[in-house]
């Protein structure tokens, strides 16, 4: 099977999961930390029943304890950080807005690294805080709204988390059993810190939003392993993480069509293009 059916499947299933997320967390009640840690477990089992087949390879924590800890500890906050933005603003902003993680994901490989720069990075960089400006920028208020902090704080995080992926791939080439530790660490690390969120976490799971959040986990899961095996398949990193991007426009779309989210939607479609554009030159 070619790798853009894996690539295709991954962003249809990940637009799916970021409506459902969106829609989870506008509920009443909704617990954050609590949603956040089934999210993160439920993601890990699903995907860990796949990698148990598969085949799991022992990762190396011994030599690389600190990037493992670093990592559960990034996804945990910027997981709790997009469920808290979710509470508040649309599900396409905040889609666009996360979408800007490509740019601290740089600007991280560039400090920490010492990766190269070039000038396409920078218009790249350029076009995605042009985005992320045009799609919170509020006339009556001069300020970003406390939703989008939260996005943005998710971004910054997931970005940090992505330039530290790299890293421990560059010395462990299990993806699917990695995956399973990336939704793992950070709902152990959430639960380690936060005990007081298990006994809300447990009633999460008995509860009727339950529900909503096994079919997000499932979509969660499938784009995760869709966007991998797009790499099994052949694809390359500079095809298949360009190409997954383009779900920031198919989230918007089906947030119009679905959510009813047609506020100022041809701000948002206009950001979402800025976004692929800037996401592109920083490949």
């Amino acid at each position: 099977m070619h790798w853009l059916v894996f690539s295709a499947i991954s962003i249809v299933t990940l637009s799916v999961a970021n409506l459902l997320q969106r829609k989870l967390m506008r509920e009443e009640g909704s617990q954050v930390v609590a949603s956040s840690i089934v999210f993160q477990l439920f993601c890990a089992l699903l995907i860990g029943a796949v990698t148990a087949v598969i085949g799991f390879s022992v990762p190396p924590l011994r030599e690389y304890w600190f990037n493992f800890v670093l990592m559960g500890v990034l996804y945990a906050g910027g997981t709790l950080f997009l469920f808290r933005s979710l509470q508040t603003i649309g599900a396409s902003e905040a889609t666009i807005l996360t979408a800007s993680r490509a740019l601290w994901a740089v600007a991280a490989g560039v400090i920490l690294v010492g990766d190269f720069i070039n000038a396409s990075k920078v218009i790249g960089i350029v076009l995605v805080l042009g985005a992320v400006v045009l799609v919170s920028y509020n006339p009556r208020e001069f300020k970003f709204s406390k939703g989008s902090l939260f996005a943005l704080l998710a971004a910054i995080f997931y970005g940090l988390a992505v330039a530290n992926d790299s890293y421990i791939l560059k010395h462990y080439s299990d993806v699917m059993t990695f995956t399973t530790l990336a939704f793992l660490f950070p709902g152990l690390i959430m639960a380690v810190f936060r005990p007081s969120a298990l006994p809300k976490a447990v009633e999460f799971v008995k509860s009727r939003q339950m529900r909503a959040m096994i079919i997000m986990s499932f979509f969660y899961s499938v784009s995760a392993i869709a966007f991998y095996f797009a790499f099994r398949f052949g694809g390359t990193a500079s095809q298949v993480s360009p190409v997954q991007q383009s779900d920031v426009i198919l989230t918007v779309i089906l947030a119009a069509i679905f959510l009813g989210e047609r506020d100022q939607l041809p701000k948002k479609v206009m950001g979402a293009l800025l976004t692929i554009a800037g996401v592109l030159l920083l490949r």
